[in-house]
């Protein structure tokens, strides 16, 4: 790691000038060099127009690919999928089911917002059935969640979709257990994993898991790549999402047209359409300079594990306890997200607390009745300090 790894973030720096920034896990800062990248794409769609898609398809998204194969230890990058955002890739991936007299998916509790929305909506559909297991509990019990799923997963779903890092808590599966429900998984059973709070924060191998599971993530938080750079792993098959685009058959767009609706033979098969490709010039362009400054995701979890020791041996007690915050996480942080979550005796509670802060420039987020302190490569032990020495000035 870099000495000063803050260093590559000077202009998200100056545009928070006063605040402390501890929102990593919602939008993480972006390396200056990104909008250089930014601007990159702009000239060349300039010089190149309508061919600028033979470059991004040619070199481009398979970099963008490459990237995000060496982060998650995977052997074929062919079988990453690209989208703006990862909703609309898990929706092609429900699309698969389109035409079926059922469907029975399991999942938990405790998924992120946009999977929790469209599984509620989805309830309303006749001979739709969703099982949730309760992951309220799994920070202080992880071994009454593993066995519940193991329960669950032994009747036979047709779609498994279970987070990595669990949004609301920070609570993280190792890959070993991740593995381990995969194991008494059916075959007939698709695996999805949301790993949006994992990529890219902490260590992940799939190597173990590919052609097993689809796994999903992007660049908004910790890939440090900005909007549009969704992606999802897809295990090799004869895909054919009812929900797909023009991009599915890209390589077979200058054949004559035919009555049957072709697909490509990996995971192009779930790509969508025409979006802005600016998202993977950003992403490349901070994970080319990561590559060749030596700075890999062991090295960034360690790094932030350090910033967040920090912060709990400096955390000031009166702080908790004049907001009746408990911790959602063990203190020797052996394996979890990148965020400390506290949670408040009450949403009215929490959400006064959260306020205070924000009148204060310290910048956290709430999700119900739990406070998120996210931490990321762009702060360092003096960041932290300056955090601690603030909410300590609030309790007087």
């Amino acid at each position: 790691m870099p000495f000063n790894p803050k260093q590559y973030y000077r202009r998200f720096w100056a545009g928070h000038a006063g605040k402390l920034h501890f929102r990593a896990h919602s939008h993480h800062f972006w390396p200056d060099i990104s909008r250089e990248a930014q601007i990159t794409y702009w000239d060349e769609c300039a010089k190149l127009s309508d061919n600028k898609w033979d470059k991004i398809f040619s070199e481009t998204i398979p970099r963008t690919q490459n990237h995000i194969a060496s982060i998650l230890g995977l052997a074929d990058a062919r079988q990453i999928a690209l989208a703006p955002n990862t909703h609309e890739l898990s929706t092609r991936l429900l699309s698969l089911f389109v035409g079926r007299k059922s469907l029975n998916i399991l999942t938990t509790t405790n998924e992120f917002h946009s999977w929790r929305r469209q599984f509620f909506r989805l309830m309303e559909i006749p001979n739709i059935t969703i099982h949730q297991v309760d992951a309220n509990n799994f920070p202080h019990d992880r071994d009454a969640f593993l066995q519940a799923m193991r329960t669950e997963l032994s009747k036979h779903y047709d779609l498994v979709f279970l987070s990595q890092v669990f949004f609301d808590s920070g609570a993280a599966l190792t890959d070993s257990e991740i593995a381990s429900l995969v194991a008494v998984t059916p075959d007939s059973t698709l695996f999805a994993i949301d790993g949006y709070h994992g990529f890219a924060a902490i260590p992940c191998c799939l190597t173990k898991l590919e052609g097993k599971v689809f796994y999903l993530g992007g660049g908004y938080k910790y890939g440090q790549g900005g909007e549009g750079v969704g992606f999802m792993v897809v295990p090799k098959g004869n895909w054919r999402p009812a929900y797909t685009g023009w991009y599915a058959e890209y390589a077979k767009l200058s054949g004559l047209a035919g009555q049957t609706v072709g697909y490509a033979d990996d995971a192009m098969a779930f790509m969508g359409s025409t979006q802005d490709p600016s998202g993977f010039y950003r992403f490349n362009a901070v994970w080319d300079l990561f590559k060749a400054e030596g700075i890999d995701i062991p090295g960034i979890h360690d790094y932030v594990v350090g910033l967040q020791k920090s912060f709990l041996e400096n955390l000031p007690r009166y702080f908790m306890q004049n907001w009746s915050l408990t911790p959602l996480f063990d203190p020797a942080l052996v394996w979890h997200g990148h965020f400390l979550t506290f949670e408040a005796s009450s949403l009215d509670l929490a959400e006064r607390c959260l306020q205070t802060l924000n009148s204060h420039d310290i910048l956290i987020d709430r999700r119900g009745a739990r406070l998120r302190f996210g931490f990321g490569l762009y702060q360092d032990e003096a960041d932290v300090m300056a955090l601690c020495q603030r909410l300590q000035e609030l309790v007087g």
